[in-house]
């Protein structure tokens, strides 16, 4: 499972998310639905921070997003109520849907979110550790 945080990252980290997003051939990762107009909404912010052309920057988001298969809500809405209730405990007000699709897959979240680490029954991944779990990046 792949959180919003690390797919906003790919434009400015060093290469390792987008490494590990674009080459990991073993992996299979996946977000709601949603995540492609999470990313939208956060493009001019994007934009500013970089310093680079808008254009580039889609084309890097795009490809990222492009590894991810998004899942309709419908896949893990039986985990909802459980979810918000985790969120609400953890302050992770917005992070619902994907502790969702964590407690319906039964997978960790990859994440830079430090709410993640609060929430209880939801095993958080930091970069490192899904470089680690798959070994070096190809």
């Amino acid at each position: 499972m792949v959180d919003a945080s690390v797919v906003l990252a790919g434009p400015f980290k060093d290469g390792t998310v987008r490494d590990i997003l674009l080459t990991f051939e073993d992996a299979e990762f996946v977000a709601p639905k949603y995540l492609r107009s999470e990313v939208e909404r956060h493009l001019s912010e994007i934009v500013a921070r970089s310093r680079k052309p808008e254009a580039i920057l889609r084309a890097v988001l795009e490809d990222l997003l492009s590894a991810i298969d998004l899942v309709p809500v419908e896949m893990y809405s039986n985990s909802m109520e459980r979810a918000r209730e985790i969120a609400r405990r953890a302050d992770a007000k917005g992070d619902e849907d994907y502790l969702a699709m964590a407690l319906a897959f039964d997978a960790p979240v990859w994440t830079l979110d430090k709410d993640f680490a609060r929430a209880t029954g939801v095993r958080a991944l930091h970069t490192s550790e899904v470089e680690q779990s798959h070994g070096s990046a190809p």
